[in-house]
């Protein structure tokens, strides 16, 4: 009895030992980091992560400026779909998001590098930024893989 009481005693010491440093890790900022990936609004992401993967991307790469500025796609705030999934902004990216979208010539396969940290499900913007052709094709092809 001696014995269970004191490894009773151990697995709680443990078990407060580790629900302490969660609390510490979530406390913490995550540092920032860059994601690529089509910049869309949430209105249109909402239905196309519905359609898996690879669907998901090819509506995305086909998603129109156009679309994505008007009233209610701009007001339901932008992010990016990457890998099929979408990153939802903070406010701040969604300000930077519109004025990308207003000073971007392209029309459509509006892939981009946002640099931010994660927040939850939500990102926090500090940039948005023009890919690179070369890191596009790098991306493209992990996806083909995985799709």
């Amino acid at each position: 009895m001696k014995k269970f009481s004191i490894a009773m005693a151990f697995l709680v010491v443990c078990s407060l030992g580790v629900a302490q440093e969660k609390m510490e890790m979530e406390k913490k900022p995550m540092k920032a980091h860059t994601t690529a990936g089509y910049l869309v609004d949430k209105a249109c992401a909402t239905k196309m992560e519905k359609l898996g993967m690879k669907k998901a991307m090819e509506k995305a790469k086909n998603h129109t400026k156009d679309c994505a500025l008007q009233d209610a796609c701009k007001a339901s705030g932008y992010g990016i779909m990457s890998h099929g999934k979408f990153i939802k902004f903070d406010e701040q990216g969604d300000k930077l998001a519109a004025e990308y979208l207003d000073k971007t010539k392209k029309e459509k396969d509006i892939w981009v590098d946002v640099r931010g940290s994660m927040d939850g499900g939500m990102m926090k913007v500090e940039s948005i930024k023009d890919v690179k052709a070369k890191a596009k094709k790098m991306v493209k092809k992990k996806e083909a893989k995985q799709g």
